[in-house]
C-alpha cells in the first residue's frame, strides 16, 4: 500500500525542488494525458482524511522527499497538518532535476544546478520544521546530507536546524557534508582547504544548529593547524559519531597551490584530546595526517582508522581511552610499501579491555610482525573477534597463528581473500609468505574458538591448509565456513575471462553437491572433529 501511495504522489509531482511557483500551485509543465494543474485540481476533490492517509503512509515508509515536494504543490496540501514523523531523513540528491545529476559535478552548469537543488532542499527542510500548533511531536533524528555551497544558502541551512533545536522541535541532529566536487585529489589542496575554511564559518555562524549533533561526516576539507577537528569534538557536547573521508591538515600558516607536485607541507597529527566528549565512534579514512592520536576520549568504543603506513612512523597511539572496545587498522598499499613491518604491541600500547579487532592489507604484504603471546597479552588477552582482510590470495595463512596464540578467549576468526582478479597486483609474482612466518610453540591448543569462517572468490582449496591446522588447534570449534564471493566489479568478469581457471575454480562448487562434498571430506580428513562444515555463495563480505 505504501508503495501505491509513493508512486501516486509522484505522478502528480513535479520532476525537481519546488520552486515558489509550484508552492503557489502555478506549475503548467505538459504531462501526457493533461497538465500538472488538471491533477492537482483532481486531487484536491479528495477529502482532508484521504490525503492524510496518503501523506502518513508515506511518510512511515521514509521517503521524506516526496512528502516534502507534494506538500508544497498548492496550497490545498500546505494546509494539511503535517505527518509527525519521529526520523526525518533528507538528502540534497533527490533536488536535482534529473536523477543523481548531483554526482556529476564537473559539467559547465553544476554551480548552478546545486543552487537550486540546495534551495529544493532548503525549502523542504523549512517544511518539516515549521512551527505547529502545541503538540508534543519531537523528531527523534533529524539526518541532513546537502552541499557546502554558499555561505548564505548553507547559513540558512543551520539556523532552521539551529532554531529547531533550541525550541526542543529536534532531539538529534546528523549532518552529512559534501562538497561541490564528486572527487577532489591530492593535487586540489588548496580547493579542499577552501572547503575547509567555509565549514568552519558554519560552524561560527550556526552554533546552535551543532548542540545537538550527534552525527558528523565529513569528505574532502582540509584545515591548518592541528586543533581543527579537536575543536569540533570539543565543542559538540552530544556527538557521537564522526566520520573524516580524505580530509587533511597541515601546519598553520602555509600556503599551498594545487598541482604544486610533492613539495607540500607535511602534515599534521590528527590529535582528540576531549575529555569530556561524549564521542563513541570515530571512522578516519586516508586522510592526509601524520597519525592519528588519541590523547582523552574517555566514551570513545570503536576506531576505524585507513591510512598509508610508514615504516619509522606509528600510524595510530591511545591515551585515555578506557571504553575502546573496536579497533579497525588497514593500510593501503603503496609502490614502495613491502618493507613495512609494525608491532601490535607497539600500536596497542594502552588499550587492554579491546574485543573485536579487524586488519586490513588491502593486498599489500603483511605489515603486521609476529610477536609472542606474552608481548601482546595486554593488548589482546581479552578479544572475542579477529577479521583479517583483503589478504592477498597466495598467501600462506599460517602466520595467523600467533594472533591465535595470543588472544586466548577468542571466539570468531575470519579470514577475507582479496577478490579483485583485475587489480595488477593480483598478478604479481613473488613468494608472498616470505615477509612473514611464525612457529607454534607444540603443546598449543585454543580452547574458546568456535567460528572459523573463509570469504574467497577464487580457488577456494587454497584454504585448505589453514582450516585443517585451526581445527587441529581449535579443540571446541564448532563451525567452519567457506563463503565463495562474487566478482562484484565491472572489470572482474573481463579478466576471468583471460584466466579461464579462474572461472573453472568457482564452477566446481556450482555444479551438484559431490565436488562440495569431495571438498568437505578433504578438510576433516584424519581430523577427529564435531565442527560444522559449510561451503556456500555469498554476495557479501
Amino acid at each position: 500500500m505504501e508503495r501505491t501511495c509513493r508512486t501516486y504522489l509522484n505522478r502528480m509531482s513535479y520532476d525537481g525542488a519546488p520552486t515558489p511557483a509550484m508552492a503557489a500551485g502555478n506549475v503548467h509543465r505538459q504531462r501526457s494525458g493533461g497538465t500538472v494543474d488538471d491533477e492537482t485540481d483532481r486531487i484536491s476533490e479528495l477529502p482532508d482524511d484521504v490525503l492524510l492517509d496518503i501523506l502518513g503512509r508515506v511518510a512511515v515508509a521514509g521517503d521524506h522527499h516526496t512528502v516534502a515536494r507534494t506538500s508544497a504543490l498548492s496550497r490545498r496540501w500546505r494546509s494539511l497538518p503535517w505527518p509527525q514523523i519521529k526520523n526525518v531523513s533528507l538528502d540534497v540528491g533527490n533536488f536535482f532535476l534529473r536523477s543523481d545529476e548531483w554526482i556529476h559535478v564537473r559539467r559547465r552548469h553544476r554551480f548552478a544546478e546545486q543552487h537550486h537543488a540546495t534551495a529544493g532542499f532548503t525549502d523542504a527542510l523549512a517544511r518539516f520544521l515549521a512551527p505547529t500548533p502545541p503538540s508534543n511531536w519531537v523528531i527523534e533524528r533529524l539526518s541532513l546530507k546537502f552541499i557546502l555551497t554558499r555561505r548564505d544558502y548553507v547559513r540558512r541551512i543551520g539556523d532552521l536546524v539551529g532554531a529547531a533545536a533550541a525550541a526542543g522541535k529536534v532531539k538529534n541532529v546528523e549532518l552529512e557534508i559534501v562538497t561541490e566536487m564528486k572527487f577532489l585529489s591530492y593535487d586540489e589542496r588548496r580547493t579542499m582547504l577552501g572547503y575547509g575554511a567555509r565549514f568552519k564559518h558554519l560552524m561560527q555562524d550556526c552554533v546552535a544548529a551543532f548542540r545537538s549533533l550527534t552525527k558528523l561526516t565529513l569528505q574532502y576539507l582540509w584545515f591548518h593547524g592541528p586543533a581543527a577537528l579537536n575543536d569540533v569534538v570539543r565543542g559538540c557536547g552530544a556527538l557521537e559519531f564522526l566520520h573524516v573521508n580524505q580530509c587533511g591538515f597541515i601546519p598553520d600558516g602555509v600556503q599551498l597551490d594545487d598541482g604544486d607536485g610533492d613539495g607540500g607541507a607535511p602534515p599534521c597529527a590528527l590529535t582528540i584530546d576531549a575529555p569530556r566528549s561524549r564521542l563513541r565512534m570515530l571512522v578516519c579514512n586516508f586522510c592526509y595526517i601524520g597519525h592519528l592520536e588519541l590523547v582523552q576520549a574517555p566514551e570513545l568504543a570503536f576506531v576505524q582508522h585507513r591510512a598509508f603506513f610508514l615504516e619509522d612512523s606509528h600510524p595510530i597511539s591511545f591515551g585515555c581511552t578506557p571504553s575502546l572496545q573496536g579497533l579497525s587498522l588497514s593500510h593501503g598499499r603503496e609502490e614502495d610499501d613491502d618493507d613495512v613491518k609494525l608491532k601490535l604491541s607497539d600500536l596497542l600500547v594502552n588499550v587492554g579491555q579491546l574485543q573485536w579487532l579487524s586488519l586490513g592489507f588491502d593486498i599489500s604484504k603483511i605489515w603486521v610482525q609476529p610477536e609472542h603471546p606474552k608481548q601482546l597479552g595486554a593488548a589482546l588477552g581479552r578479544l572475542r573477534e579477529l577479521h583479517l582482510k583483503n589478504i592477498h590470495p597466495d598467501y600462506d595463512l599460517s602466520w595467523a597463528t600467533f594472533l591465535l596464540e595470543a588472544a586466548p578467549l577468542l571466539l570468531t576468526l575470519e579470514l577475507h581473500i582479496f577478490d579483485h582478479p583485475c587489480s595488477p597486483y593480483w598478478h604479481k609474482k613473488g613468494d608472498w609468505s616470505e615477509n612473514v612466518t611464525w612457529q607454534l610453540s607444540p603443546e598449543f591448543r585454543h580452547h574458546h574458538l568456535a567460528k572459523l569462517s573463509f570469504h574467497r572468490a577464487f580457488h577456494l582449496e587454497k584454504d585448505l591448509p589453514f582450516a585443517r591446522l585451526v581445527m587441529e588447534l581449535a579443540v571446541n570449534l564448532q563451525s567452519v565456513t567457506f563463503r565463495i564471493k562474487s566478482a562484484r566489479c565491472d572489470g572482474c568478469p573481463t579478466t576471468q575471462r583471460k584466466f579461464p581457471g579462474l572461472a573453472k575454480s568457482r564452477l566446481r562448487f556450482t555444479q551438484g553437491n559431490e565436488n562440495a562434498d569431495a571438498f568437505v571430506k578433504e578438510l576433516k580428513h584424519g581430523i577427529p572433529t564435531s565442527a560444522e562444515i559449510t561451503v556456500l555463495f555469498s554476495d557479501s563480505d
